[in-house]
């Protein structure tokens, strides 16, 4: 049972977006709403963000029937046709709704929540039949995509606290373009992903391959401020990336199987053999201060089971993800080594030193036994030496894990 909605659909069957609130101190459910039919499971779902006031917002993306009382319904354009936006209350009750239509939407979104109260979501807008619409709800799209209709390009729109679209604006190339993280605070708007040709009219260093970004917008008009370009022109498969913003300064973690820049921590393995984490750190003008490299030097690591990453009260960057599969063990070299992790897909808390980019310390700790796989998406430090974390398991051999089960944890700092 939902506080303003229940399960839509068949258990078992229909996929639903749900929203939850759990006691800090004992894991115990406060409350759920059912936000409606989901479009498919992703990895990189939408973060929630959170008002002035506290109330939080949430945005995905939505098929099947609408939900009664919304600000704008849906249109019924497409199977996957709608954006949900909402803001809701810390008690569960649903401040506003409402659905944007697009016939063209992808499966990835992500959020950032400026100071002005102003919610900024990126959507995937995909080339096909038809190609790269904008949404039909709120003022026209301000111009032009560059995707020749095969591509993806990426929506950038603007809600107001009171639920009405702002803009709506495509972050477009003639190529294929993603975002994986968006993160504002009061040094500005900032969006990672990857693109293969010049997105938003920047200079791209190689128009055939995907390459990783970190750009800075406009938050009026969603134009480019400045944008840097990571890695090199040699590169083939560079991961998703995961990211946030604090103070004055932007950490990023991709993968890749090339060095560049000058390593705090040296790839371990000849470039281009394996692909390796990549750390970068960089200022709020777009300067790289270290870029830092994670691996074995036999193993690739794996694509998108890493946490997102935070920075802990004693000032130490932490990372959690699963190993390799065969080792079990990274090659780069911290300044000492806790746990006793072993076998296949080994889950490793890494501590990263903010300042220099070295690393502090691996713990290493077995993953469940396989079938069984664990691996942890999110972590906060609830007060010092102690977090949360939430994980999600599932029963395979094969990561990414995406069909799972949840468990929600609170453990001592590693």
């Amino acid at each position: 049972m939902g506080v303003t909605n229940n399960f839509a659909g068949s258990s078992g069957i229909t996929l639903n977006t749900f929203l939850m609130r759990v006691s800090q101190t004992n894991g115990e459910i406060l409350w759920v709403d059912y936000l409606g039919e989901a479009s498919s499971e992703v990895v990189y779902k939408p973060k929630l963000r959170k008002y002035s006031n506290g109330d939080i917002s949430v945005a995905f993306i939505v098929k099947g029937a609408e939900q009664p009382g919304t600000i704008n319904a849906k249109s019924g354009i497409g199977a996957a046709s709608a954006l949900f936006v909402g803001r809701i209350r810390e008690n569960g009750t649903r401040v506003w709704f409402t659905y944007l239509d697009s016939a063209s939407i992808g499966e990835f979104v992500v959020s950032a929540m400026d100071t002005s109260n102003r919610l900024h979501v990126f959507v995937e807008n995909y080339g096909g039949t038809p190609a790269n619409s904008p949404f039909v709800d709120g003022p026209a799209i301000s111009n032009t995509s560059l995707d020749p209709g095969s591509d993806s390009d990426m929506i950038h729109l603007v809600v107001n606290e009171n639920g009405s679209m702002i803009s709506q604006r495509y972050f477009t190339s003639a190529g294929g373009d993603f975002i994986f993280g968006a993160e504002a605070n009061a040094s500005g708007l900032f969006v990672t992903g990857t693109t293969s040709q010049g997105a938003n009219g920047t200079i791209h260093p190689n128009s055939i391959y995907q390459m990783p970004f970190v750009m800075k917008l406009n938050e009026t008009d969603g134009t480019t401020i400045w944008y840097s370009y990571l890695g090199t022109n040699a590169e083939l498969n560079y991961g998703a990336s995961r990211f946030f913003v604090k103070d004055n300064f932007i950490y990023m973690i991709g993968s890749g199987r090339f060095t560049y820049g000058s390593p705090a921590e040296p790839i371990v393995a000849t470039d281009g053999a394996e692909k390796h984490y990549i750390f970068t750190k960089l200022n709020t003008s777009g300067n790289i201060i270290w870029n830092s490299f994670l691996g074995s030097a036999t193993d690739s690591v794996m694509d998108t089971t890493e946490s997102e990453p935070i920075l802990l009260s004693n000032s130490q960057l932490l990372v959690r993800m699963q190993t390799n599969p065969s080792n079990g063990l990274f090659n780069s070299i911290p300044d000492f080594t806790t746990g006793t992790g072993s076998g296949p897909y080994t889950m490793a808390d890494v501590f990263v030193n903010p300042l220099s980019g070295t690393f502090n310390r691996f713990h290493y700790s077995s993953n469940l036994t396989l079938p069984a796989m664990e691996q942890t998406e999110v972590m906060r430090e609830v007060c010092s030496g102690k977090m949360v974390r939430l994980n999600y398991t599932r029963y395979t051999t094969t990561p990414p894990i995406e069909a799972t089960q949840l468990s929600i944890e609170n453990v001592s700092v590693p």
